[in-house]
């Protein structure tokens, strides 16, 4: 339903545009035109020179001279002949107009054109238009054109009904565009003002200039201006937004060929187009406006062979952009490249003939106002793309997270499975394990190598039941002010080799921790020095007061499995090679880090060119 109310009111649009075309009930059966360069010529002079003829609109350029336009008038077939005849004119930007006709008082059927104000014409639109007085048929009459801006001429001689019929259809088709003009500027800067999306709001601002430049060019603000303000304050309205428009539109396609990643130098190109606009408006304080629009029309020229070409060769096609919103959401180069393309046919046919270098025909006078509509198809285009995209997002969305759901339920139900064997397990293992120990013959033959196997395989279940609690975060940390000494002493005395421990220090050292877990902790780094390191090598644990801190390193040399690799000697299960014949579960150095982050306390490996080292940073109490 939206996508058809949008092609509705962008095909209204566009018909619109086209049905500028429409042939009116022209009077004018010649036309010719006659360039005066020094502008001295008088309509008496000018009557017996030779014109040269042309069709439709004439298109001279930029330029200081006069141009005289002769009309021949006769009336259609099954025409009446008494009907009152109006000169109607366009563009309306041109500034003076003088209609020369015979039968008229003083040969001038009157002036018209944006340095005289328009409250003071005798018909009062959208057009310049000037009444004629009856007269014979078929007779000439004269214009006498003079303008800052280009000279594109376009006269036709109408009935006054038949203008009247041709007015009405003309208010139509200019307030559609105008209306659809507003739509596109309210809707860019109320859409920026929630969302703050930088394109769209550029796309808002873009289209206030061209709104108000279009209500200049068209003839809406002839039919508004007050009597009380000058005529001149409207032609110069018309110059600045001529200007301001070029360079709103040339600086959002700027910000949207960004994510594209366009070449430098087509970077280079555009920010030097930008520059333009101070150039200009500089040149037109200083009463060369000639100038300044001359170069902002040669710059809608240039401008989109500057965007194709960025587009074009453009690097980002595939790369990610950084930002969100509708600036984030991409088009396919294929219609990015083809906008551009289009958006050159368009401009090229407005420029050319506004430069003098073409022909052009009645659309030519408003082809320019198209970018409004085409650059507004393109960014409705984005906004269809990213509802789409949201929605397939949506979708995604809701489909990983039902995904997760029932992964996290099935996660749970087997964590409580592996919880309930492991219980059942620490049980059934522990128990008989005990009884062998306490019933073992210390006497017997190999009597504490086989307490020594049941005590490692006692470490394994602990560790095991440990780390499945570090993982559940089933583990409480109940801090308290402890002689970390006296905790060292403990876990010295449950070691496997306690005489191989050097322990250079015996003074009370405060520290605010859990007794358990700093157990376990200094535990595991003891028993992973004794197990790891050569038999019969000593076994150093050295401490450094660091202020509100206290540094523990523990150090052995290397034994048959090496030197563990740094980046992983902290991870679960990991053993280095050389491990791989020794008991072990690879979960000890695990729930050292566990423990220790759980603790607020640092642990880090630090070996040295000769030693294994461990070194554990705690807080003071």
């Amino acid at each position: 339903m939206r996508a058809n109310c949008i092609r509705a009111v962008l095909v209204s649009g566009l018909l619109a545009l086209f049905a500028l075309t429409a042939a009116a009930e022209d009077w004018v059966t010649q036309r010719g035109w006659l360039e005066d360069p020094g502008g001295q010529k008088t309509w008496a002079q000018v009557q017996d020179a030779t014109f040269q003829p042309f069709e439709g609109v004439l298109s001279k350029g930029f330029g200081h001279s006069v141009i005289w336009v002769k009309l021949k008038i006769d009336a259609p077939k099954q025409a009446q002949q008494a009907e009152n005849l109006v000169v109607r004119l366009r563009p309306v930007y041109l500034d003076s107009i003088d209609v020369f006709d015979s039968p008229a008082p003083g040969s001038t059927a009157g002036q018209t054109g944006d340095v005289h104000h328009p409250a003071l014409q005798p018909l009062r639109g959208l057009d310049f238009m000037v009444p004629l007085v009856a007269g014979p048929l078929p007779r000439d009459i004269w214009l006498r054109v003079t303008s800052s801006s280009t000279r594109q001429i376009h006269a036709e001689v109408l009935p006054e009904k038949k203008l009247l019929q041709e007015m009405q259809y003309q208010q139509l088709q200019f307030a559609l565009y105008v209306g659809v003009v507003t739509i596109f500027a309210l809707w860019g800067l109320s859409y920026w003002a929630f969302t703050k999306d930088k394109m769209v709001g550029l796309f808002g601002v873009k289209q206030t200039a061209a709104l108000v430049y279009a209500l200049c060019s068209l003839g809406y603000m002839r039919m508004w201006w007050p009597l009380d303000w000058p005529a001149a304050w409207l032609d110069n309205l018309s110059s600045l937004f001529s200007m301001l428009a070029t360079t709103a539109a040339i600086y959002f396609h700027y910000v949207f060929l960004q994510d594209y990643q366009p070449r430098r130098w087509a970077v280079w190109l555009l920010q030097g187009l930008l520059c333009l606009l101070p150039i200009n408006l500089l040149i037109f304080a200083m009463g060369h406006p000639m100038v300044a629009l001359q170069i902002n029309l040669m710059s809608v020229l240039v401008t989109p062979f500057v965007m194709l070409g960025a587009a074009w060769t453009a690097k980002g096609w595939r790369v990610e952009p950084k930002v969100q919103g509708v600036s984030a959401i991409k088009l396919s180069r294929f219609l990015v490249v083809g906008f551009y393309a289009v958006l050159v046919v368009i401009l090229v046919l407005a420029a050319l003939p506004g430069l003098g270098l073409a022909r052009g025909g009645e659309i030519g006078l408003y082809l320019v106002q198209a970018h409004g509509l085409a650059s507004g198809l393109m960014v409705l285009l984005l906004l269809q793309y990213r509802a789409h995209l949201m929605r397939k997002a949506q979708f995604e969305a809701q489909s990983l997270l039902a995904r997760t759901q029932l992964q996290v339920v099935q996660d749970r139900v087997q964590r409580d499975e592996q919880e309930k064997l492991l219980t059942m397990l620490t049980h059934e293992l522990k128990t008989p394990l005990a009884t062998i120990f306490m019933r073992l013959d210390e006497r017997g033959k190999n009597a504490q190598a086989i307490k020594q196997s049941i005590r490692e395989m006692n470490d394994v279940i602990d560790r095991c039941v440990q780390a499945n609690k570090v993982q559940d975060h089933k583990l409480q940390v109940n801090k308290e002010s402890l002689d970390l000494m006296q905790i060292l002493g403990d876990v010295v005395a449950s070691a496997p080799t306690p005489d191989r421990i050097d322990l250079p220090f015996n003074h009370p050292i405060w520290v605010q921790t859990d007794r358990q877990l700093l157990f376990i902790v200094l535990n595991n780094l003891v028993e992973n020095a004794c197990k790891y390191s050569p038999k019969e090598t000593p076994i150093r644990i050295v401490h450094q007061d660091m202020g509100d801190l206290v540094q523990l390193s523990i150090c052995n040399l290397p034994g048959r499995a090496g030197w563990p690799q740094e980046a992983r000697v902290f991870e679960m299960y990991y053993r280095s090679p050389g491990a791989q014949g020794q008991a072990g579960t690879g979960l000890g150095l695990f729930l050292v880090r566990s423990l220790a982050l759980m603790l607020g306390c640092h642990i880090a490996y630090q070996p040295t060119s000769q030693h294994v080292c461990f070194v554990l940073t705690l807080p003071k109490s």
